[in-house]
This record gives structure tokens, sequence and C-alpha cells, in this order.
């Protein structure tokens, strides 16, 4: 059993962050012995979906396998629903993983649902060259996409959770893209699809 991370998933765009993963298999066995565990993969797949995991998926096209694109960033945690897989478990598959950027989206629909599971999307023809630093910008905020107008930084933002929460900012950290920044560092502008973590400190930690 394997699950690969090809060399170019994480040469997508320069400077921006991979918003979601797709997730491919290609069968190692005749289909017949897949048809046999295809309720307990679908199973699998539907409780993925029932937990907001999964945006989309179905199968490959000759049926050699299938897909499905996870709404994470996180390549860890994208590995960790793939360890559960019934398929993958018995060997009857192999999974690569590539990083994926959403930049166009055909319409505000998609649009509005790409950006709700993290990316950052425009319109064809809506966006030229470093349109997205100039417009609104999505930053995800404790896990929750939010728009916030061109160029908040970290405090700012933390001001205004604080102020929202009633709780002075000297009661809070804050962490950036998985780094926690110290105080002085709170200056920093944030940029498009961010990840802000902020925390109310408790005593003894």
């Amino acid at each position: 059993m394997r699950i690969d991370s090809p060399t170019t998933a994480s040469s997508c765009v320069h400077a921006r962050r991979t918003a979601m993963y797709i997730l491919m298999n290609t069968y190692t066995v005749p289909t017949q012995a897949i048809d046999a565990e295809l309720p307990r993969h679908r199973r699998w797949v539907e409780h993925h979906f029932a937990e907001g995991h999964f945006i989309f998926g179905g199968r490959r096209e000759p049926r050699t396998g299938g897909f499905v694109v996870a709404a994470t960033d996180d390549e860890g945690e994208a590995r960790e629903y793939l360890e559960e897989e019934p398929l993958f478990a018995q060997g009857l598959v192999t999974w690569e993983l590539f990083g994926l950027v959403p930049q166009l989206s055909s319409g505000p629909t998609l649009r509005a649902v790409l950006d709700s599971f993290g990316a950052t999307t425009s319109l064809p023809g809506t966006a030229g060259d470093g349109a997205d630093e100039a417009g609104p910008l999505r930053v995800r905020v404790n896990g929750e996409v939010r728009v916030f107008p061109p160029v908040p930084t970290v405090a700012s933002v933390v001001e205004e959770l604080c102020e929202a929460r009633h709780v002075g900012s000297e009661t809070v950290s804050a962490s950036l893209d998985g780094t926690v920044l110290p105080r002085e560092g709170w200056g920093v502008p944030l940029r498009q699809g961010a990840d802000l973590r902020v925390a109310v400190l408790t005593s003894g930690g």
C-alpha cells in the first residue's frame, strides 16, 4: 500500500497556499474485487461528505480508479482521511495527493461555493495580475473564512476580535499559518488565504 505526493503538487502557484487537495486512487486488482468492497468504501465517502471534509468526487473514466476533492489545506489531514479508507486498508488501491489552488470559477455561484471551502477565486476577466491583493481580502480566522478590506494586519484583526468578545489584547495569542507570532510581530499585513488563529490565554499556559 502507498500514498504518493507527486513532486509537482507544491508548485501550483508561487506565494499562495494550497487551499484543497485532490485525492486520486488507482485500482491494483480487477474491478470485480473492487465492486465487492464498494459498500464499505461508499460509507467512508458519505461519512466525510457529511462531516464537510469532501467537496465532490467520483470515478475515473476509463474505470481505473476514483477521486475526491478534500476541503483541507493540510496534507497531513488529507492523509489521515485515506488511512481509514477500506480499499486502501486492504491493499486494493494506491492513492496520490495533489495540492490545488483554485483561482478562477465559471460563475458567482461556483465562486461562492469554492470560497466557502477556503479558496480565493475570481471570475475570468474581472481580475488581472495583482488584483487579488488590491481587492477584498479573504482570510481564514479561527477556521472561518472572513472578508476584510485591504490591507488588514494581524493586530487590526486581533483588536476587532477582542472588542467583539470584550477581552483585552494582552490576554490573547496569535499564530499565522501555523507559526506563533510575538506581540511585536502583529504589525505584519495579512495576505490572501492566510490562516490566522487567535486564542485566549489561560492561567498556567
